[in-house]
């Protein structure tokens, strides 16, 4: 149910991704949107700070269905904006704020329910599934929309009524799932914890080198999808190319050879997907003029990054005690939102003062920087003989 949950809501994500064409029909700008999207940072980041409050103050289980209804709110705020004859300008910020938050609440809690109702065994395979449809909901959100606008004579609102039914029924879905889950209430944050001597010893504990991993993930992340449009008008390449085969080596990749690398050795097995993501990233680079190369490059980097995220989430869990490991994914959240909206500023200084030739060795080089990490990283942990124990449950 909660996969289910996540595609739904990630389909209503994609859907969402049409905002910034409804704000240009109805006479707003890049920079209009670049406000609204800062604002929605700010409050993406607040909400996985304050998560673990919130998990202490409410429980996991009341909290489950809350990120798929404010993404509804969100879409319900847009259509009464719109059905006003208004379109004011809050209404807006406060749309994609919802948005964002519901977005983080919704990524935080997700993944912490599939955790809890995941065994050390089966929990690598459990985030592999969860990834490939999420990936497979934002690919189909704006693909149906896209045909449903073109061939149904349907319009942009439409589509934000459709992400709305769809959030609705994902949000409804997951507060069932949480209601039948009886081992959910493990996840909670007691009462007594120490949430900020838990963080801080967390950081230096054997999760934080997967904390590392996902940060440069998510700015490797961040920077193909937020420049890949530009990148490929620069380069005399139909950006379609890599959004198609990042999408089927992203997604066909967990499906199909998904199950094989969870059960091997991670340790053994994560290092070569990074370093595997090194050389489809360079690929990039070698890709203006190239049709062929830019869509091989493509498939790889998803073959290699839709592999090896859920593999640094499970691990980063693996090495941390049972009682803490709500806590570590609230900062693997962090980290993630981090580079995801910081890093494109640095990716932004770099496209226009050195030029996407730079851009995509930068990106090829955090990725080796990823590689090397995990390399050392888990050189450091075998060292270690017991597990990360941070907390109590009192």
């Amino acid at each position: 149910m909660f996969i289910a949950e996540r595609y739904l809501i990630s389909f209503a994500m994609g859907v969402f991704a049409l905002f910034p064409v409804y704000l240009l029909s109805v006479g707003r700008d890049e920079i209009f949107f670049g406000s609204i999207s800062a604002a929605g940072m700010a409050v993406a980041i607040l909400i996985v700070l304050i998560s673990p409050t919130l998990i202490r103050q409410f429980g996991v289980r009341r909290l489950a269905p809350i990120g798929g209804l404010l993404y509804a709110a969100a879409c319900a705020t847009v259509l009464l904006n719109e059905l006003s004859g208004v379109r004011a300008t809050f209404p807006y910020f406060l749309s994609y704020m919802l948005k964002s938050g519901g977005w983080a609440l919704h990524f935080t809690i997700g993944s912490i329910c599939i955790s809890a109702l995941s065994s050390d065994a089966d929990r690598p395979s459990s985030f592999m599934a969860y990834s490939a449809f999420s990936t497979l909901g934002l690919t189909c959100g704006p693909l149906l929309s896209s045909l449903l606008t073109r061939y149904a004579g349907l319009g942009t609102l439409d589509m934000f009524i459709l992400a709305m039914l769809a959030a609705t029924a994902g949000a409804a879905l997951s507060s069932w799932a949480a209601r039948h889950a009886a081992n959910i209430g493990e996840a909670d944050i007691p009462n007594n914890a120490s949430i900020a001597r838990d963080l801080f010893d967390l950081l230096f504990s054997k999760s934080a080198l997967f904390f590392v991993l996902v940060l440069l993930s998510a700015s490797i992340y961040t920077s193909l999808i937020n420049f890949q449009v530009t990148f490929a008008n620069n380069s005399g390449l139909p950006y379609e190319i890599f959004f198609g085969f990042w999408a089927i080596g992203s997604v066909g990749s967990r499906f199909a050879i998904g199950p094989r690398v969870t059960r091997s050795a991670a340790d053994r097995t994560l290092p070569l997907l990074l370093g595997g993501m090194v050389v489809s990233l360079l690929g990039f680079h070698y890709s203006p003029g190239h049709p062929v190369i830019y869509a091989m490059a493509s498939l790889a980097t998803g073959i290699t990054y839709g592999l090896s995220y859920p593999l640094i989430q499970a691990e980063a869990i693996r090495v941390t005690a049972p009682q803490s490991r709500t806590l570590v994914q609230i900062i693997f959240s962090l980290c993630y939102f981090l580079g995801l909206y910081f890093f494109p500023f640095a990716a932004g200084l770099v496209s226009v003062h050195l030029g996407y030739d730079t851009l995509t060795l930068l990106i090829a080089g955090l990725a080796l920087l990823q590689t090397a990490i995990a390399l050392l990283g888990y050189r450091t942990i075998r060292r270690k003989p017991t597990p990360t124990v941070v907390g109590s449950k009192g």
